[in-house]
């Protein structure tokens, strides 16, 4: 799952127009590997599919709606794993918006293009968002028909 967080959503169209001519970020990218649960047996697998999937992004976070075995050193080592990699952990809540974050992702201040254009070329899904990218960088808008993109066929 990908998303972009809008940061100019309450600038003054003055500050998006010098942000435009200094060629500064109005966006950042955000990249989510979403799993049902994480355990003992799983954490390190489901983690580096993370970092490998959210290596184009300015934030990268592992998403689960359980995490299981906490006493055994499921959490412990997703800290470990977060502190070398720097990718994120949100542990998701039955109610939408009250997810957890329990590891904030670093920051990484640029965006690979490089992998962006490896991702793009090899799914449609993925070239749909830059696309959508691409329009509110060109626009400053954002539709919501732009994020939704077409059921899977399969």
């Amino acid at each position: 799952m990908v998303g972009m967080e809008n940061l100019s959503a309450d600038w003054e169209p003055e500050i998006c127009k010098c942000v435009d001519e200094y060629k500064d970020k109005k966006a950042k990218l955000w990249s989510f590997e979403v799993k049902r649960l994480l355990n003992r047996s799983n954490v390190r697998e489901s983690f580096f599919q993370a970092v490998s999937n959210s290596s184009w992004a300015n934030f990268g976070y592992l998403v689960a709606a359980e995490i299981s075995g906490t006493g055994t050193g499921v959490r412990r080592e997703l800290e470990i794993l977060c502190a070398a990699h720097g990718i994120g952990v949100i542990l998701l809540a039955d109610e939408p918006g009250n997810g957890q974050v329990l590891i904030p992702a670093h920051e990484r201040m640029t965006v690979d293009w490089d992998s962006c254009n490896r991702l793009a070329a090899a799914n449609q899904d993925f070239m749909a968002y830059i696309e959508c990218v691409w329009q509110f960088c060109r626009t400053g808008k954002i539709t919501p028909s732009d994020w939704i993109l077409p059921a899977d066929p399969k």
